[in-house]
């Protein structure tokens, strides 16, 4: 497949050409999650999968291309569900599409990907009660963070008034000596409870790798 940043374009209008189909909220934000991951949205898409899977969204064997295939294909909009993951649930349960059928034209490939990733994002967050956003999965699917650790990263910020956004900037330490503190705190606690068997002194270990491990990106 060609690098995906060098058919954005030709995706975009694959995207635009479903519009109707997929409805106006997978229809805008489809393409700003491609603007905001390019090149990384593989990644992006397998930490998405993954995530959705641990909140029992997705069976393992699920694909986000598969749920894209089947947005393009359906009779019916997220707008017509009270609650979004109704809607996944109507796709995967009421939706078939014969995958003979479909184009393997690099534009067309990415373009399921790219719906079927925002499908399951916007699921996703429905679950947690929190708008996962891009920046931030961007980040964790780099890193390649466990799903657990980023669902209780996910927690912890909510619970400490914090930006998902400020995800990075912690990382990157160009946040005030304050907000610092308060990720880490919140960090260390999602660590901690990610997985019980860490110590507080592992815990903090772990989350000083994760500045290591994102200045070596």
């Amino acid at each position: 497949m060609l690098p995906i940043f060098t058919i954005i374009p030709s995706i975009l209008t694959a995207i635009t050409k479903a519009a109707t189909v997929i409805g106006p909220t997978i229809a805008k934000y489809a393409p700003i999650l491609l603007d905001a991951v390019g090149k990384y949205l593989p990644k992006v898409m397998k930490s998405v999968e993954t995530l959705c899977t641990v909140l029992d969204i997705i069976s393992p064997n699920e694909k986000a291309e598969d749920l894209g295939a089947k947005a393009m294909a359906s009779d019916k909009k997220p707008e017509d569900f009270d609650r979004f993951n109704d809607y996944i649930d109507y796709l995967q349960q009421a939706v078939k599409v014969d995958k003979s059928t479909l184009s393997d034209k690099p534009e067309y490939v990415a373009a399921r990907q790219a719906i079927g990733t925002s499908v399951l994002i916007k699921g996703a967050s429905e679950t947690l009660g929190t708008e996962l956003t891009l920046p931030f999965l961007k980040t964790v699917s780099q890193l390649e963070l466990n799903a657990t650790v980023i669902i209780e990263v996910v927690k912890a910020y909510s619970q400490s008034g914090l930006k998902l956004d400020d995800y990075e900037k912690y990382l990157s330490k160009t946040l005030p000596i304050i907000q610092l503190d308060k990720h880490s705190d919140a960090l260390v606690n999602a660590y901690q409870k990610s997985d019980t068997s860490l110590s507080l002194e592992q815990a903090e270990e772990a989350v000083m790798n994760l500045s290591l491990a994102k200045n070596a990106l």
